[in-house]
């Protein structure tokens, strides 16, 4: 193949998959320092990005480009599950117990006591408060982690936890969802709607929340803090969900084996964000300033930017813009006649990057510079959607 069938091939490749998805430009890069590694939680806060797995955890402090080893002090190297952090540490939840970073993760320090057992599954903040969860329960600590406390349902297998202000949801093996509105004091069964007994994951996106059912289920939705559940579909597909994250208008789910999708209104519709993932099997995802990171299976961690995400028009406006780009492939001047007039059209590179922004004002056509442009595939997008791509090819 040469040069030009080979960029012309990446172009329609291109073109297909961001058709197919309603005009988003999807691109993940790998996150270096975690190729090959299975990831099953992630965490964002403070300018660091933090990645656990079968082999400890991860940081970064580069939005997620390069992760490096942060396991001092965790001398029992497990497979890390879950990160929370208050005003004074970082704490992570693992297969040997629980320990807190003053450092932001360059050491750590175990602390359990009051812990029956160390192997946990998640953990989460209140106001006052850590929480954790694990197969004999929930725990919290006022104090830091230097004390645990019963937080309640003693004996279930609990596997996931998310907080609406002070008031604490878990998903559990076998039992189905659970709401406390008391620090834990009392528990209350929430499955009205809902078809499945496990939930791996659960999260909040402003007062609405989201839960991750078993396989032949899917993501269930409640409006009205947990007391009534709707299994989510258009769009979604059904099986087993293991890592949400919520960030502005943005919903992202991570499935166990289809990838990735994302809702910009609050659920009632989803589209994949799948080009480039190195694994479809997510254990986690979450956000962090300037991109979407998802923790893979055997992968290491992955991440998207942010402006390659929909915005709201875009996953309700399926009618296209339609343009015409001469010459194409172009070397130096692109002349473009096109229904753009009045809008901004965005230019991103096949890697997902946004090259270039360019504004239509009035007219319905001008001419392109793209001399300053590298030889390769362009996708042109108006208001978020698809409007045409271009092939650059310099002499």
């Amino acid at each position: 193949m040469n040069e030009f069938n080979a960029i012309r091939f990446c172009c329609w490749s291109v073109a297909f998959l961001l058709t197919a998805n309603i005009g988003i430009s999807q691109v993940w890069e790998p996150g270096l320092g975690t190729s090959g590694l299975n990831m099953q939680a992630l965490f964002s806060a403070d300018g660091w990005d933090y990645s656990g797995g079968e082999t400890g955890t991860y940081r970064s402090n580069d939005a997620g480009s390069t992760f490096t080893d942060a396991n001092v002090g965790n001398s029992s190297i497990g497979p890390t599950r879950g990160f929370t952090s208050d005003d004074t540490y970082m704490y992570q939840c693992t297969s040997n117990g629980v320990f807190r970073s003053a450092d932001y993760g360059a050491n750590w320090t175990s602390v359990d006591n009051g812990l029956p057992q160390l192997l946990s599954h998640g953990m989460a903040r209140t106001a006052d408060r850590i929480w954790v969860v694990t197969p004999t329960g929930v725990f919290h600590s006022t104090d830091h982690g230097d004390n645990w406390n019963s937080g309640g349902l003693d004996g279930l297998d609990v596997r996931c936890i998310t907080t609406i202000g002070d008031d604490v949801y878990v998903g559990t093996q076998g039992e189905g969802l659970f709401r406390s509105v008391d620090n834990g004091v009392n528990w209350e069964a929430i499955n009205n709607g809902s078809t499945s007994t496990t939930f791996r994951a659960i999260e909040s996106h402003g007062d609405i929340l989201f839960a991750g059912g078993q396989i032949g289920t899917g993501v269930f939705r409640s409006t009205d803090f947990g007391a009534s559940w709707t299994l989510l579909s258009n769009g979604l597909p059904g099986g087993s969900f293991r890592g949400f994250a919520a960030h502005d208008n943005w919903i992202v789910a991570g499935s166990f084996g289809n990838g990735v999708y994302v809702s910009v209104d609050q659920g009632d519709s989803w589209v994949a964000l799948n080009e480039a993932l190195g694994d479809l099997t997510i254990f986690d995802v979450t956000f962090n300033d300037t991109h979407l990171l998802a923790a893979t299976n055997s992968q290491g961690t992955w991440r998207l930017g942010l402006a390659a995400l929909p915005q709201t028009s875009s996953l309700n406006d399926h009618q296209p813009l339609r343009s015409l780009l001469y010459p194409n492939p172009a070397d130096r001047w692109v002349y473009v006649a096109t229904e753009w007039a009045g809008r901004t059209v965005a230019v991103f590179s096949a890697d997902g990057r946004l090259n270039e922004t360019l504004s239509f004002d009035g007219a319905t056509n001008r001419r392109i510079n793209t001399s300053h442009w590298p030889p390769g595939c362009y996708t042109l997008q108006a208001e978020g959607q698809l409007a045409s791509q271009l092939i650059i090819q310099h002499d």
